[in-house]
């Protein structure tokens, strides 16, 4: 892992919890996937020497910005083994649990079909979720939207919605993301939610797309779309809203368990919940029944605004 490659081919990816990763190809097939992973996370590129800038992070309640903790960062090498079987996972040389001065190794298959990139970029981006989730974090299913500094989670099951809503949105309200959030816990136990790439439109030939991966802001707020007539958001306890987590984590972190064992994967599952509980316990969790024509996001706004009052 010292040097494999030219630093031009370096990216960096810092997160909200203080974590860094230093992502780096071993090989020219390698190098044209972590390319397009930097592109579609719009990742920075570095020298090895230069330290990179850390995560933009949004504010919170007070209007002070919180800064990551520093410490070293994860080596990821990349590399493609044109004799690998497509059905092997990519993570098999990643423990269950990382550390900062051991290189993570991943070998991809070589896919003849367009349909590969995707798979490729997604074992690569379990990865990171999967060490972000050793760290307190979590990935779920659910679109990301931002207004005044402050960050909430529209939840749903795939094709029920999230995307329609996030377009909904008006200023000043921004869409981060419409289809998956990486949450993750800083040292003061502070969650933050960054976009996180929708996959799938890399699938068939697509184009894709760029989500800008290291803009964080602190999480205010989780809302559970249902589709209803008029417009309600509706609290839940901690209880009911990690039932609901739950089942956004399982949709969202499919990929995390190739490779281990059972015993492993068990681990990672519970260790899973225990970061939902935390995280349902921290944020606030509303089910938003939303409307086809409504100002749903007049709710949210009522909602955080009695969050901050409290």
């Amino acid at each position: 892992m010292n040097d494999p490659l030219p630093p031009e081919l370096l990216d960096h990816l810092v997160l909200a919890d203080g974590s860094r990763w230093v992502i780096a190809a071993g090989d020219e097939e390698a190098a044209s996937i972590v390319s397009r992973l930097a592109d579609a996370m719009q990742l920075r590129v570095k020298s090895p020497s230069a330290s990179p800038p850390p995560a933009r992070l949004g504010t919170n309640w007070t209007g002070a910005a919180l800064a990551p903790r520093r410490g070293k960062a994860r080596r990821l090498l990349v590399l493609v083994d044109a004799h690998e079987p497509e059905s092997s996972p990519a993570t098999r040389h990643a423990p269950l649990h990382f550390e900062d001065d051991v290189p993570v190794v991943c070998v991809l298959a070589s896919f003849p079909h367009g349909d590969g990139r995707y798979v490729q970029l997604m074992e690569l981006s379990s990865i990171l979720a999967r060490d972000a989730q050793n760290r307190g974090g979590v990935l779920l299913h659910g679109a990301l939207a931002e207004k005044d500094g402050i960050g909430v989670i529209l939840a749903a099951p795939g094709g029920t919605g999230k995307t329609t809503a996030s377009d909904r949105l008006p200023a000043p309200w921004r869409s981060l993301c419409d289809d998956t959030t990486l949450v993750v816990r800083d040292s003061q136990g502070n969650h933050w939610a960054h976009p996180w790439p929708t996959w799938s439109r890399f699938l068939w030939g697509e184009p894709g797309g760029t989500w800008d991966v290291q803009n964080a802001v602190p999480l205010k707020g989780i809302f559970f779309l249902s589709q209803a007539v008029e417009d309600r958001a509706e609290s839940v306890g901690p209880g009911h809203a990690v039932t609901l987590l739950v089942e956004c984590a399982k949709q969202a972190s499919q990929l995390m368990t190739r490779g281990l064992s059972r015993e492993e994967a068990r681990a990672l599952h519970l260790e899973r919940f225990g970061n939902l509980c935390a995280l349902a316990r921290a944020v606030p969790a509303h089910v938003l029944h939303i409307s086809l024509t409504g100002a749903f996001w007049q709710e949210i706004e009522g909602t955080l605004e009695g969050s901050q009052q409290d």
